[in-house]
């Protein structure tokens, strides 16, 4: 059991803390409309569009969330040189966020997922469909050494690091090793959605069960031994990236943290309830609340057990959401499962 004094210390130590973010940042458009008729063309609903928003997706949305609670990001990627870069780059530069090692490529098309909705204005509304716009940045070698030079000057400047890989082609093994090596003990954080295991050496790794279970070559979903296997996958994912520790995130059932071969994973229980509104980007919240708690001095287990909260905040918002310092703050300090 933790005590709330040391968790509420450690939520205040993560307010300035300096995180580089290398990553893939998407551009999350959702697209806003209320019902008006079915089609006499095809049989498929019209929508009155009201809204548009374009937000900070994948590793926008960490670093959108970094600064949320209380951090300061350090984004390091390329974006297209297009609308919804533009759209992304003034994004961040509007909340102060140093965008300077953000380059913009005009052969590269900024990755958009573009996710429809229906609904009243002031009601539930539904995701009706979505549709990825996709492409596939090949660095230039000019490109990866202006972004090795600023991986290496700005982890000498920050807390921590964290690489965010959704495999558009900004984060690469190379780059991501020269981090790893320029952290000299800084923690560095891993979230990659296809290829977990091409970055050794980092500190932690936070995939959810299915990106574990895909990157150790099994399912967890075929039996009733399921968290028997999960701690087979956990041990040999961490293992396999000699990582200090791995925290695996289970949705409803709360998260598993892996931590040395001689401890027994910790299960976490989901933080409030079970029934989610929207898991958007919940992955993207919980490594940037993993990654500032490290950086303010939390060890592994603190440094989940802050994440299940953010995770657990950020599941009950509808779309790309981030979670504020006050909401953290507020759910250790009703947390009555901590002691006093």
């Amino acid at each position: 059991m933790f005590a709330r004094s040391r968790l509420l210390q450690l939520a205040e130590e993560m307010k300035g803390r300096r995180i580089v973010v290398y990553g893939d940042i998407v551009a999350d458009r959702f697209i806003y409309g209320t019902p008006k008729r079915i089609s006499r063309e095809a049989p498929v609903l019209i929508l009155r569009q009201y809204r548009d928003d374009v937000l900070l997706g994948a590793a926008g949305n960490a670093i959108n969330n970094i600064f949320s609670l209380g951090g300061v990001p350090i984004p390091v990627s390329v974006l297209g040189n297009d609308p919804q870069g533009q759209q992304l780059v003034e994004a961040m530069a509007g909340q102060g966020i140093d965008c300077s090692a953000v380059l913009r490529a005009a052969r590269y098309n900024t990755p958009t997922k573009v996710r429809i909705l229906g609904g009243m204005p002031h009601a539930s509304r539904q995701q009706i469909v979505r549709y990825d716009i996709e492409d596939h940045c090949d660095l230039t070698g000019a490109e990866a050494s202006r972004i090795e030079a600023a991986l290496r000057e700005q982890v000498a400047l920050c807390d921590a690091g964290l690489i965010s890989d959704y495999g558009y082609g900004v984060v690469t093994q190379a780059l991501a090793a020269a981090l790893t090596r320029a952290a000299n003990g800084k923690a560095i954080t891993l979230d990659s959605r296809y290829n977990l295991l091409a970055y050794p050496g980092v500190t932690a790794a936070t995939p959810n069960e299915e990106e574990a279970a895909a990157a150790a070559g099994t399912s967890l979903f075929n039996g009733d031994d399921s968290e028997q296997r999960l701690k087979q996958v956990g041990q040999t994912l961490q293992k396999a990236l000699g990582c200090g520790a791995l925290l695996v995130t289970r949705g409803s059932r709360g998260m598993a943290l892996f931590e040395g071969e001689t401890r027994a994973p910790v299960f976490i229980p989901v933080y409030g309830t079970d029934q989610v509104a929207d898991v958007t980007g919940a992955g993207d919240t919980v490594i940037a609340a993993f990654t500032l708690a490290l950086a303010a001095g939390a060890s592994f287990v603190e440094a989940a057990t802050i994440a299940n909260y953010a995770g657990g905040i950020v599941v009950m918002k509808m779309g790309t959401a981030t979670v504020s310092h006050d909401e953290l703050h507020k759910a250790i300090e009703r947390d009555e499962a901590l002691s006093e």
